[in-house]
């Protein structure tokens, strides 16, 4: 078991938060001290990258283990990289070794339905292999625009889940939809917000608590 999922496995997690590193407003301290007096056990930070990237990811590396050791709370690194055309997604291969998730988003796509699905099995299918957890972020968000997508959508979904990668779960955006959300395996589901900034977790974060505690007693449930 990776520290990704025995993260998850513990709950009370924070998931998909962009710092002032990027385009976030909060800095990471700020998240840190929000998340422990809301009752957050782990934070999961999903920081953007581009393949040029424009901050030195050794200095975020360490101001992330600054920020472990002051406010001792559990960190993750995770970044989040747009999915391109051919299914790779833009980040830089070197950081993914220093990575302990990688989300990918499908918002700025430029391209057909049937193309976007394509892409992003293709991807699904080669990250599996090289970073240790794997989250198909906000999914949707550009995919289910059309109606005629939903069949496109379960079945990126489908391999997705069949691969080994997990969902989002996302607040701020209300997906994955209902229908397909019932068709996830909870062991697979990660709750996110996407936020960027601290006034955001204050708005989703009982919210994000109340549903990673639902989800766990379904688990315990099963045992």
């Amino acid at each position: 078991m990776d520290r990704f999922e025995k993260t998850l496995r513990k709950g009370n997690y924070l998931f998909h938060i962009h710092t002032n590193w990027t385009d976030g407003q909060s800095s990471l301290s700020e998240y840190c001290a929000v998340a422990k007096e809301m009752g957050f056990q782990s934070i999961i930070v999903l920081e953007h990258v581009r393949r040029e990237c424009t901050y030195d990811f050794q200095d975020f590396l360490r101001m992330v283990e600054e920020e472990r050791v002051a406010h001792q709370i559990e960190i993750l690194v995770g970044v989040e990289a747009k999915i391109l055309p051919n299914g790779f997604v833009d980040v830089p291969e070197a950081i993914l070794p220093h990575v302990q998730v990688l989300g990918i988003a499908e918002h700025s796509f430029q391209g057909k339905i049937a193309e976007l699905s394509h892409a992003l099995q293709l991807s699904f299918q080669h990250y599996q292999k090289i970073v240790p957890a794997l989250v198909w972020v906000h999914p949707g968000l550009k995919l289910l625009k059309q109606l005629q997508a939903f069949k496109a959508f379960q079945e990126t979904m489908k391999f997705a889940l069949n691969v080994g990668a997990y969902i989002e779960v996302n607040l701020r955006y209300n997906l994955p939809p209902e229908p397909f959300l019932s068709q996830i395996p909870t062991y697979r589901l990660v709750i996110g917000v996407d936020a960027h900034s601290i006034n955001e977790v204050k708005e989703f974060g009982k919210a994000i608590l109340d549903l990673e505690n639902k989800i766990a007693k379904k688990d315990s449930s099963r045992i």
